[in-house]
């Protein structure tokens, strides 16, 4: 496999702080080559650390640098600005989440990819991370027969959780209900340091055109795990045969179904092998009376920890794209599908609670104020690509 040249943009990001241990243990795909964030000092910092150059504004990377692929890990509103530059330079995109923060700039992206070619990826982890990707072998073994309905709550929301619920219903989103409610909260700072002086609690009820319904309840300082919130979740996945509560798999022995029918709740077992100083997981199993489910980790052979295992997965995914000229795993389309979804949610709650169906036809009134303070604070209409550039990588 060929090596690409990678830069990531937005170090002092959280994505970005997430991805560069990542991108350094892949070294036999990746080389590092540059480091660019809109603070000198952060930039500076991180191409130390790494080996790589600093820049500080995107004009100047794609200026000196020969690169295969960018990581963007920007705030999300800068995404499509960042994305489009970069496309019209030939270079190929993985971009962290949401793939834009409404549809109009989502499709501006990938315009710009299919215009020239390259692969667009989403960061797009959580259906990733191992624990997942086993359930996901349990679920496509039959084990607990068809799934109807998914319940996601106090896990987490937005963009990530209709991901998750559309994985797991495995169909087409057809309608979708929204509920929001905000209550103030005495100013904190999270663990993430992020800013929260209210609690903005949201309920989405979804419906898929295979008749399996989700529900997911959410809010910023559940997810924050602050003020005493959100200490516990509930991830269930009822299906035709049995369910799924957290990471136990729960079947009905034959000769019980007629007798009541409870359910024989079984764990899976982890096996951990040592890469390089690191615990890294082999495998999953789980043991059943008449069947063995196993998951083998595809990545075992790299010393990555079960968090970093998602992160290389879909910078794999990029790579495997680029050099084979195929599709990325997750891609573009979903990732709007699933902001679709996300902004849909927040449209029924504000249209006092409509039922919204899919596809959405129409820019929503939840983008359109996205859209005028974009052009209020900046002073450039969001398809303005190269004023876009100057806002969020200014020239020092």
């Amino acid at each position: 496999m060929s090596k690409l040249n990678i830069a990531l943009i937005g170090a002092g990001r959280r994505g970005g702080g997430a991805h560069l241990p990542v991108i350094a243990k892949l070294k036999d795909v990746y080389n590092l080559v540059a480091i660019c964030d809109i603070d000198q000092a952060v930039a500076q910092q991180y191409a130390e650390q790494y080996g790589a150059t600093p820049y500080t504004n995107v004009r100047d990377l794609v200026a000196h640098e020969k690169l295969d692929a960018v990581d963007i890990t920007v705030p999300g509103v800068a995404h499509h600005a960042i994305a489009c530059f970069m496309a019209d330079a030939g270079v190929n995109i993985i971009v962290e989440t949401p793939i834009a923060v409404t549809l109009p700039m989502t499709d501006l992206m990938i315009e710009a990819a299919q215009r020239n070619s390259v692969k667009l990826e989403v960061a797009e982890n959580y259906y990733r991370a191992p624990r997942e990707r086993f359930l996901s072998t349990v679920i496509d073994a039959g084990v607990i027969g068809e799934v109807g309905r998914i319940y996601r709550i106090f896990y987490e929301g937005g963009y990530h959780g209709m991901s998750m619920l559309r994985l797991r219903a495995n169909g087409e989103p057809k309608s979708i209900l929204g509920i929001a409610q905000s209550t103030p909260v005495i100013p904190i700072i999270d663990r993430m340091k992020r800013h929260h002086t209210s609690d903005n609690w949201t309920f989405g009820f979804l419906e898929f055109d295979n008749n399996a319904t989700a529900l997911m309840v959410y809010s910023n300082v559940i997810h924050a795990r602050s003020l005493g919130r959100g200490q516990g979740g509930i991830s269930q996945i009822d299906g035709s045969k049995g369910t799924i509560v957290g990471e136990d798999i729960h079947v009905v022995p034959p000769e019980d179904l007629e007798s009541g029918a409870k359910s024989v709740g079984y764990q899976p077992k982890r096996t951990m092998i040592n890469v390089d100083g690191t615990e890294v997981i082999e495998k999953i199993e789980l043991e059943l009376p008449d069947q063995l489910i196993t998951w083998e980790n595809p990545l075992r052979h790299y010393p990555l920890t079960e968090g970093q295992i998602p992160v290389a997965d879909e910078l794999l995914s990029l790579a495997n794209a680029i050099l084979n000229n195929t599709e990325p795993k997750y891609g573009a389309q979903l990732g709007r599908q699933d902001q679709e979804m996300n902004i849909a949610m927040s449209e029924s709650a504000k249209q006092s609670r409509v039922t919204l169906n899919f596809p959405l036809t129409d820019l929503t009134e939840t983008e359109r104020g996205i859209h005028d303070n974009y052009e209020g604070q900046h002073g450039h209409p969001i398809d303005d690509v190269e004023a876009g550039i100057d806002v969020f990588f200014p020239r020092q």
